[in-house]
């Protein structure tokens, strides 16, 4: 089945939005809570990571991991808790092995560790066909990078490229990035011309930075190879030609109703309309996947054996 853009969905729903509302804004409202309801048909995606710092870190449309594989073989998907709980990161540290398996590390604000002091960070165009916003002097809060010491930086873009933005004092570490405004993507960069030095993506719009790492012991940079199957992020809708990859019509018609409800205070008409967009996804769901049922595995005591699974049919 074909995906649906913006524009294609518009003609069919938008008279399910309040006369004056804005058809956009109502929709990335309903498709952030369906994302979060399920993992439904073509809401998931599928990367090989480079491994860097010891850990991979999840690309900006991917919001969890589901199922990996290290090097070809499976290999299970940790939280930070269950680390210190069950084995320890100081057990490992002696014989590390990637069969533990990717550890949830949370969230940071940067792609990858930001250790090296630097007075610049460059700003490319995301594309990569050259920059698409007018940064001047004056534009102070188009960027702003809070460093680890607690002084705030803004930007003082240069008038001819590359753009960057010049630091006071030499920045060692970064705890968070804001940017407003911003009319594209655009690649934040230690070294202007290399892509592999990138550690933040900031645009469109406004926000701030977060990415998602996983640590994986025993991983050697640059050799590992780290396959995921990622459940899909909500990322807002922009522009008419985005692709919406819930395509299931009458569950996003149901999501509608089901805002209009809510905004209404019509509490219990808001729960049915929100069970029946439910109920419509996961029938889509298990149409889409045919023979391909999954099997529930139970493992009781959390080590990964393979002669201590069980699996339920």
């Amino acid at each position: 089945m074909p995906a649906y853009t913006l524009s294609q969905l518009a003609p069919m729903l938008n008279t399910y939005v309040e006369p004056d509302g804005d058809f956009k804004f109502s929709l990335n409202q309903v498709l952030s809570r369906i994302y979060n309801m399920g993992i439904y048909r073509d809401l998931t995606v599928q990367y090989s990571l480079p491994v860097v710092d010891g850990c991979v870190t999840l690309p900006e449309d991917a919001d969890s991991v589901l199922h990996t594989m290290v090097d070809g073989f499976p290999v299970p998907v940790r939280s930070l808790w269950h680390d210190f709980k069950s084995v320890g990161i100081g057990n490992l540290s002696n014989n590390a092995t990637t069969q533990w398996g990717l550890i949830d590390a949370g969230y940071t604000p940067t792609k990858q560790l930001f250790a090296a002091a630097t007075a610049n960070l460059y700003i490319e165009s995301a594309s990569g066909s050259g920059i698409t916003h007018t940064f001047s002097p004056n534009d102070g809060n188009a960027i702003e990078v809070v460093g680890s010491d607690g002084d705030q930086f803004y930007t003082g873009a240069l008038l001819t490229t590359p753009y960057r933005i010049n630091f006071s004092t030499p920045v060692t570490g970064i705890v968070s990035i804001r940017y407003d405004n911003l009319t594209g993507s655009f690649d934040l960069r230690t070294t202007a011309l290399d892509s592999d030095t990138t550690i933040a993506t900031v645009g469109p719009d406004s926000g701030v930075t977060r990415y998602r790492r996983f640590r994986i012991n025993g991983a050697t940079d640059g050799q590992t190879v780290v396959h995921v199957l990622c459940k899909r992020a909500f990322q807002p809708l922009y522009n008419d030609n985005q692709i919406v990859h819930v395509g299931n019509i009458g569950a996003i018609k149901q999501g509608l109703l089901g805002r209009l409800m809510e905004d209404n205070a019509d509490i219990e008409r808001a729960q049915y309309h929100w069970s029946q967009c439910m109920l419509l996804m996961e029938e889509e769901a298990n149409s889409s996947r045919g023979a391909a049922i999954p099997r529930l595995n139970i493992d009781p005591y959390g080590t990964g054996s393979q002669s201590r699974l069980y699996q339920l049919y």
